[in-house]
């Protein structure tokens, strides 16, 4: 039996008469980005398109220019490597993306850490060392502690009012458990105020819809579900109505490496210092913006069924979870206000 979950309210504006669905795609971040939006034109090459295809990339650009951890001179990498004491002034996007992280870590009891870029890279899912190096072994519990020792995410000094943090020596921030999903809010900012209202953002595999398609029906997309690792029958696809939503989905099954006989799923504890281990298979979130959206559904990855379950239901977040059980089937726990969702 499937599932159909529907927005809390519905836009009554409709595209004009004579509009069609475009699309354009591209890379980022290192992975893909596309855009479907309802305009006039002939397609890729029509003058409207240009000018989309060149506001996307500017703000895609602009976000890992500012939050790439790959990146060489991006504003994290400044504030990673700058001295220890010193005060940081951060620019506006890394800065609305910070304040929420710490919030979250805050909520979360640290489940949610943006400072622990250092264990990010002793496990070997940063820019290196790569898990797929030749020879990349995971680290110690000497090497293990010695990241943890770097994540003290409260030793930033946090002020939202200057957009300053402070250094204090050692620090390695990793946004990239939300930048990404702000990058699709930033996205969809961007065509609106181009006078697109219409419109699905997709960022390698987050995504938001606003608006409708040109025959009044909404941005449908079905749910991202984990591959199922024995004979049960698939699990009911879940189809979201994507009308001034979005969804993100974090899971297990993406970057994933095994070293003797053990899988190091890329979704790290911060607290403990170890890849999740609870069975907790894929955490797939709605919410109206993407950036929480995105961080969210890491949040509650790392804090496995029970705990996350409970946050997201304190917090009234539409979550569903897809737990791995010890015989290999996958069964599904909906929050509250997931559930209100397919009501």
């Amino acid at each position: 039996m499937n599932r159909v979950l529907v927005p809390w309210q519905m836009d009554s504006a409709v595209p004009p008469l004579g509009a069609q669905v475009l699309q354009l795609d591209g890379q980022t971040m290192g992975t893909t980005w596309q855009v479907r939006w309802v305009g006039q034109g002939s397609g890729q090459h029509s003058q409207q398109a240009q000018a989309v295809r060149t506001a996307v990339q500017g703000v895609l650009d602009l976000v890992v220019e500012q939050m790439s951890t790959w990146l060489p001179g991006s504003d994290l990498d400044r504030f990673n490597r700058a001295s220890a004491g010193s005060r940081q002034v951060l620019p506006e996007a890394m800065a609305d993306v910070l304040d929420a992280a710490l919030w979250l870590a805050q909520v979360s009891g640290g489940a949610f850490n943006p400072a622990a870029g250092a264990l990010v890279n002793a496990w070997g899912f940063g820019p290196s060392p790569r898990y797929t190096d030749p020879g990349f072994a995971p680290p110690d519990s000497e090497a293990v502690q010695a990241a943890l020792a770097r994540q003290d995410w409260r030793s930033l000094r946090w002020d939202r009012a200057s957009c300053q943090a402070l250094q204090p020596g050692g620090v390695w921030l990793d946004l990239s458990a939300i930048a990404k999903g702000h990058a699709v809010d930033l996205v969809s900012r961007r065509l609106a105020a181009m006078g697109i209202g219409h419109s699905l953002v997709e960022v390698g595999g987050e995504l938001r819809g606003q608006g409708l398609r040109p025959d009044g029906q909404p941005w449908w997309v079905d749910l991202e579900t984990p591959p199922p690792q024995s004979a049960q029958p698939p699990l009911p696809t879940t189809r979201l109505a994507l009308h001034g939503l979005c969804v993100a989905t974090s899971g297990d099954y993406r970057r994933v490496y095994t070293h003797d006989g053990q899988r190091r799923p890329h979704t790290l504890d911060p607290r403990h210092g170890q890849p999740v281990s609870h069975g907790l298979a894929s955490v797939s979130v709605v919410h109206t913006e993407c950036l929480w959206a995105d961080a969210w559904s890491t949040a509650l990855t790392v804090l496995g069924l029970q705990d996350g379950l409970a946050l997201a239901s304190a917090h009234g977040v539409a979550a569903l979870f897809v737990q791995r059980e010890a015989d290999g089937r996958l069964t599904e726990t909906l929050s509250p206000a997931m559930e209100a969702l397919a009501e």
